[in-house]
């Protein structure tokens, strides 16, 4: 299987989650990608996106999909000022928020964060194997 990648950028608001989730799921069906694990892909990008409209000061927001043989790779980065990485945190039975990084561990082979390349911001990223569904 052929290695596939696409990069895309979007501004800082919170209607790029829905629109980051459409591209991705256009290209992974444009790729054959298997629809169960495309919402699971779908989950984690919006997880990001999201995190990154609402917890930093990024006014763009990167995103990259490379598919590679049975693995997914999901990045999106932010151009915050911030050192901080985001951390999954305990979210009380009542809460609405709070669950969405515990979530993408739960159901990612990996995932992490790393610096933008010398330059402000941060690269979270995930990888998902043709078994992590939801």
């Amino acid at each position: 299987m052929e290695t596939r990648q696409e990069g895309f950028e979007l501004p800082a608001h919170t209607s790029s989650v829905a629109r980051a989730r459409a591209r991705l799921r256009s290209r992974l069906h444009h790729w054959g990608f298997p629809e169960d694990l495309g919402h699971t892909a779908q989950l984690v990008i919006s997880e990001f996106v999201t995190n990154a409209v609402l917890h930093t000061d990024t006014v763009r927001i990167g995103c990259r999909i490379h598919l590679d043989g049975d693995r997914l790779r999901i990045e999106v980065t932010d151009e915050g000022t911030q050192s901080c990485a985001p951390q999954p945190r305990s979210a009380t039975s009542d809460e609405v928020n709070g669950r969405g990084l515990q979530l993408v561990g739960a159901l990612a082979q990996r995932w992490g964060v790393s610096a933008h390349g010398g330059r402000c911001g941060r690269v979270v990223w995930a990888e998902l194997g043709m078994t992590s569904v939801l």
